[in-house]
């Protein structure tokens, strides 16, 4: 894999990168070889009083030194207690919440494998995760836990342990001296967990232990688990977060990381917005889900940046959070910039402590970057990746003098190498400016899907993975995203990508959130039909919208029809549930 300085320069996107992480690349940077666990540690160790993590329901809040206790004592409960040693699956089945955090930390450091079950998740969902994985423990909520004593009693997985605790009330009861409820084998309370015997932390191997298993979205088909390797963690952390703070830690002696300010930042005329020990973090994302679980749990503790979560996503409490505890550094779904502009007091918000906020999944429309921008002191963070590439592809820095363009997803990110080949022999490059499939390799690709060898052998082909994308790269080696090969409306032999009308109609003023699907057609193929749900009080028609969107494009790509709908369906992931628009478009009509 190239991954020299000299060829590293002689990259397109070289150029766009800033001066300090060009020098830092031009001095051999060598990502480092540890446990994922380590990041919490280095924090410990360099930033040992800065608040790790809060959490307001249940009145907790806790610094680096003292989370690492926690997590240690933890991880001491599930090896002696529990009987969890290396490479056990142990899923965690909850929202949002400090006993999870704990859990996930807990679950490297005895070497086992944490597979992340999304609250959102039904029955049979979640017993297809655990099935699919033989998780031996899990950890759930008790809001949740009918769900698991129902598959208990069912007897149909491999589940052993079952660890509960009470959500928004399980560790406060602690700290107030109160009982927890008690449990009979299977099941056990999560603070009885807990214990001060010796940890034997087992020999991780990064590059090929598995840390984590998190499932697809399952968008196109049934979802897929993920497999993480420690080292995949680890270095997505670090080139994650050199985009935002322009440094790579230092390793020291005993192999932790030592992260640094840049001076500049320190004072009002900075670039780069993050610095590590003092600006604060909000989690809205699930930690099942690998952009809560990277970007919003696993880089925050390794970078030692203070960390407040929302257990659901509320937007009134989202917002009164940002201004209470002048959060630095936010994200999410793109559709969220829309919910956060599109509301009626939006002009009595002040968000102007925000000095970056990262965005992906799916392209943002140049016209809601712009509105949020003028709204915080720095820039969105516009970025392109998968839950196969540890959440880092491409991005755009989030320096606020650095080199962008509007509508990309910017470059690749450090160590990592991305190609536009033609989508049907996967082979042949494609030119400057013209459309294939992205497909990537680096240190952040990771290892294949969990006991599903021939989708592993279609999707990750000599050391790149063939990421399903459509886009293109300019003269400047910046990215942009034009579609899924699954999701290509194919009219009279036309190919039109979804996200292209899609960004078209965000454009109009009572549009909200729309998602472009195509409708088989006996005679042309597919027709290109959008649903869309209108702003509060809009009063747009099938017809209008129409009319805006196909007067500007080509006359193959206009929309057909529009069918509106009160509420989009979501994923847990924050995406549009297109699987769900797909089985409604069979029956529905359209037109208003």
């Amino acid at each position: 894999m190239r991954t020299g300085s000299d060829e590293i320069k002689n990259a397109r996107w070289f150029a766009a990168y800033p001066e300090e992480i060009k020098r830092s690349l031009d001095a051999g940077y060598v990502l480092p070889e540890i446990p994922a666990h380590w990041g919490l540690r280095s924090s410990a160790r360099y930033y040992p009083s800065t608040t790790a993590l809060v959490y307001e329901p249940e009145n907790f809040i806790v610094n680096y030194v003292e989370f690492q206790e926690l997590c240690e004592r933890f991880a001491s409960g599930l090896q002696n207690k529990m009987g969890v040693k290396k490479g056990d699956m142990v899923a965690v089945y909850a929202r949002n919440c400090p006993e999870v955090a704990v859990a996930i930390i807990a679950i490297s450091m005895v070497g086992a494998v944490y597979v992340g079950c999304n609250s959102l998740l039904i029955k049979d969902e979640v017993a297809y995760q655990l099935n699919d994985t033989a998780a031996k423990v899990v950890v759930v909520s008790d809001e949740l836990l009918p769900v698991i004593r129902d598959l208990v009693d069912e007897k149909k997985t491999a589940m052993e342990s079952v660890i509960v605790f009470s959500h928004d009330q399980e560790l406060k009861l602690s700290l107030l001296k109160k009982e927890s409820p008690d449990y009979q084998s299977p099941f056990y309370g999560f603070c009885d967990i807990f214990s001060d015997d010796s940890l034997i932390e087992p020999t991780i191997e990064p590059k090929k232990d598995i840390y984590s298993i998190l499932y697809t979205s399952g968008t196109t088909s049934y979802p897929k688990g993920v497999m993480i390797s420690h080292y995949n963690v680890v270095s997505a952390c670090i080139v994650y977060g050199s985009t935002l703070t322009g440094q790579f830690p230092v390793q020291d002696t005993d192999g932790l990381l030592k992260f640094t300010n840049l001076e500049k930042d320190l004072s009002t005329d900075w670039d780069f917005p993050l610095r590590h020990g003092i600006d604060w973090i909000l989690s809205v994302p699930p930690w099942t889900h690998m952009m809560g679980f990277l970007g919003r749990l696993m880089y925050p503790l390794m970078s030692a940046l203070p960390l407040i979560h929302l257990p659901v996503f509320n937007m009134d409490s989202m917002l009164d959070m940002i201004q209470r505890y002048k959060i630095s550094f936010g994200g999410g779904a793109p559709m969220m910039l829309s919910t956060i502009l599109s509301r009626p007091d939006i002009e009595t918000q002040d968000i102007s402590c925000i000095r970056t906020w990262a965005v992906g999944g799916s392209t943002v429309p140049e016209a809601v970057t712009e509105k949020f921008e003028k709204r915080i002191s720095g820039k969105i963070s516009e970025a392109w990746a998968l839950t196969e590439g540890t959440m880092t592809s491409t991005k755009n820095f989030a320096n606020r003098n650095g080199f962008k363009k509007s509508v990309s997803v910017g470059v690749p990110v450090p160590f990592t190498w991305i190609k536009v080949v033609d989508p049907v022999d996967g082979l042949t490059e494609m030119p400057v400016g013209e459309e294939g499939e992205l497909i990537q390799k680096g240190p952040t690709v990771t290892q294949g899907y969990f006991g599903k060898p021939k989708d592993t052998a279609s999707a990750y082909r000599d050391g790149w993975l063939y990421t399903g994308d459509i886009g293109k790269m300019d003269e400047d080696g910046f990215f942009y995203i034009t579609g899924r090969k699954k999701e290509l409306i194919k009219y009279k032999g036309y190919n039109i990508a979804p996200s292209m009308l899609e960004n078209v109609l965000f454009d109009h003023c009572d549009v909200k959130h729309c998602v472009v699907l195509g409708k088989k057609d006996p005679v042309v193929g597919e027709l290109p039909i959008a649903f869309v749900q209108l702003k509060n009080d809009a009063t747009a028609t099938a017809k209008e919208i129409m009319d805006f969107v196909n007067g500007r494009v080509a006359p193959y790509k206009k929309i057909r029809d529009v069918i509106f709908l009160d509420e989009m369906p979501m994923l847990a992931s924050g995406k549009a549930n297109r699987l769900k628009l797909y089985d409604f478009l069979s029956s529905a009509t359209g037109g208003r």
